[in-house]
């Protein structure tokens, strides 16, 4: 406020703005509204349920409407009726007509792309509000086959395809007798069937009616992949088998290849439709399913049989192991294991203690004798030329097979092992009755060879007679407390004959060395000065009888060792300890006495001058088909086995 010349307070007027100022505010002003109206429209795009105003499809207007509404107008405005599309193939006379009963609109799809528009992001809602508004939408209605129309429109295209030649065919191959027949494909005309198919599709919906020119496409043949062809005609030729779970002949196998350079010098400048030979490489099987079929199991290839005495339960035993093993089948190449095909030999499998060696002395161990059965088994493979795997003698000759012939076992430590080294299976069958074991091993026989095995004793080792005092006894009785062996060391020759008896081949299979045993008498305190021996109980020093020591019988005819290595392979026992720890029960050897009675005639003691002299006979050297009944002593076979 001022005051004028009068003293009165009058009001002051402000400066009017400059015409640009004000200019820039109309124009801020003008867009602030023009952005609300767009944001506005931009809202209203998203959140509307029906169609934006000015949209129509094929002609019919969907303004405002819903999905569902627009989808009734759609149907109800009979779209497409009378409607065809007409196809023509350069240099094929003639057009193709596709009916308008061959499509139906899809009046769902577009009814939802009428209520799409405007639902983009939030930003490009108001601009298509806009255009809607100013220009209008137009959505295109899409048809689709119906099931009998989509097979008109396929029948129409291969009849099409055939009259342009056919589609491409492809070379194709096979296999022929001793030929690989490739048969030549040829060249086709043909329409991408998907694209051609779309085509008549979008004309329907376009409503366009001129002819749609078909472009059909020359194929050749694809190139043979000759590499690819021969990985699915290479086959290795296979010998027929036995399935031993099932006993079913497994068939042969053809051997079929040939050469791909070959195959492809023969394809190249083949013309197409043709049939080109290829010859193929035949390998026949060396044993075919027939061959099988008609040999298989037919000979015995080798057999052995043993008594087997001693108690019952040793019988048993025998009897058990003997069943474990019985109808065991080897395929070429197989090894017969015999603690593997028994397993343990336990109690709770019907194992019963029974007489054998541990540390040199008898006594009942749970499955005693068993060895009766893995010697039988091993006389019978060497019979039949079979391939010893591993072998181990025992401690003591055994009486029930010849020197060399025996196999002591130890289960998880020494196992008796052969292969099957023939081209066919071979089965095991051990038969038990009448206290008699018999093995034979059935297979194949190939040739006419057979096998006699031999033995020679190198030397031999007396035993003596040693007394102890029994308190137990009365004047006049004894004992027997230790049945004596005479040691040996024996060599096991394998001989092979050809089918009129000529000597093919001498072979040493084995070296073993037997331990002697002395006998041990006990006799009465009362009578122990007679023996030399206090009434304490000590002990006199061993008596040595005069039966001859380190005798060397004559060479047996065929004289083996004159054609025997002097290092055989194999020889299994000169590698297996004579004494190996700890002293297994399983494998004692069958030639222990019996259980002498409590009380037997008193011995005749010796003179003080010259003691008495016992003289075992020495052990002949036996053909392997005459085992000796009795151990070289004379004392009756009784008792458990595999002494170690």
């Amino acid at each position: 406020m001022e005051q004028n010349k009068t003293g009165r307070r009058v009001a002051q007027t402000a400066p009017a703005p400059h015409p640009a100022k004000r200019g820039l505010i109309a124009l801020l002003a003008v867009a602030a509204v023009l952005c609300a109206a767009y944001l506005a429209l931009c809202v209203y795009g998203g959140s509307r349920a029906a169609a934006l105003p000015r949209t129509t499809a094929a002609g019919v207007d969907l303004s405002g409407l819903t999905q569902a509404e627009a989808q009734i107008r759609l149907e109800a405005a009979g779209l497409g009726q009378g409607q065809s599309v007409t196809l023509t193939v350069p240099g094929v006379s003639g057009a193709y007509t596709v009916p308008g009963s061959a499509v139906v609109p899809d009046t769902a799809a577009a009814a939802q792309n009428a209520l799409d528009l405007g639902q983009g992001g939030f930003l490009t809602r108001g601009w298509q509000v806009l255009s809607a508004l100013v220009v209008g939408n137009e959505v295109e209605v899409p048809y689709i086959f119906t099931e009998e129309g989509e097979r008109q429109v396929d029948g129409l295209l291969a009849q099409i395809e055939s009259e342009l030649g056919g589609r491409v065919q492809e070379t194709t191959w096979e296999v022929s007798g001793d030929q690989l027949l490739f048969h030549m494909g040829a060249p086709g005309r043909a329409f991408d069937l998907g694209d051609v198919k779309q085509a008549i599709l979008d004309r329907f919906s376009s409503g366009d009616s001129t002819p749609l020119e078909l472009s059909a496409e020359t194929t050749d043949p694809s190139p043979v992949d000759l590499e690819a062809v021969r990985s699915q005609v290479y086959t290795e030729a296979q010998d027929a088998s036995l399935d031993k779970e099932t006993s079913e002949v497994i068939p042969s196998v053809t051997g079929l290849d040939f050469s791909v350079s070959d195959a492809q010098g023969a394809l190249e400048g083949a013309a197409w439709g043709s049939t080109v030979s290829v010859p193929l490489s035949v390998t026949q099987p060396s044993v075919t399913t027939e061959d099988l079929q008609a040999v298989l199991f037919q000979d015995v290839l080798g057999e052995a049989g043993a008594g087997v005495s001693g108690s019952s339960a040793r019988k048993s035993n025998v009897q058990l192991s003997a069943s474990a093993c019985d109808g065991i089948v080897l395929l070429p190449g197989e090894v017969f294991s015999y603690n593997n095909t028994t397993g343990s030999r336990t109690a709770d499998k019907g194992y019963l203690p029974a007489p054998a060696y541990v540390g040199g002395q008898s006594v009942d161990q749970i499955g005693g004798g068993i060895c009766n059965t893995s010697s039988v088994i091993y006389y019978a493979a060497l019979n039949a030329n079979m391939e010893i795997v591993e072998r181990h003698n025992h401690t003591y000759a055994v009486g029930y097979v010849p020197d060399g012939m025996d196999a002591t076992v130890w289960y998880g430590s020494l196992d008796f092992q052969f292969r099957n080294n023939t081209p066919y299976p071979i089965r095991l069958e051990t038969v038990y009755g009448d206290s008699y074991l018999t093995v034979r091993i059935y297979g194949t026989k190939t040739d006419d060879l057979h096998v006699e095995m031999t033995n020679r004793q190198l030397s031999s080792t007396p035993w003596s007679t040693e007394y102890q005092v029994d308190s137990s006894l009365s004047a006049g009785q004894t004992r027997v407390l230790q049945t004596p062996y005479t040691g040996r060391v024996v060599e096991a020759y394998r001989n092979i004959y050809d089918g009129e008896g000529n000597l093919v081949s001498s072979t040493l299979e084995s070296k073993n060395t037997y331990k002697m045993r002395n006998q041990i008498i006990a006799v009465s305190p009362a009578d122990a000065a007679q023996y030399g021996l206090s009434g304490g109980g000590s002990q006199l020093p061993a008596e040595t009888p005069a039966a001859p020591a380190q005798t060397t019988p004559a060479s047996p005819s065929p004289a083996p060792s004159e054609s025997a290595p002097a290092s055989p392979s194999p020889a299994p026992s000169e590698s297996a300890p004579a004494s190996p720890s700890p002293a297994p029960s399983e494998s004692a050897p069958a030639s222990t006495a019996p259980a002498p009675s409590e009380s037997i005639p008193a011995a005749t003691p010796p003179a003080a001058s010259a003691p008495p002299v016992e003289t075992p006979a020495g052990p002949p050297v036996l053909p392997a088909a005459t085992p000796p009944a009795v151990p070289d002593n004379g004392i009756p076979i009784a008792g458990g086995e595999g002494v170690l």
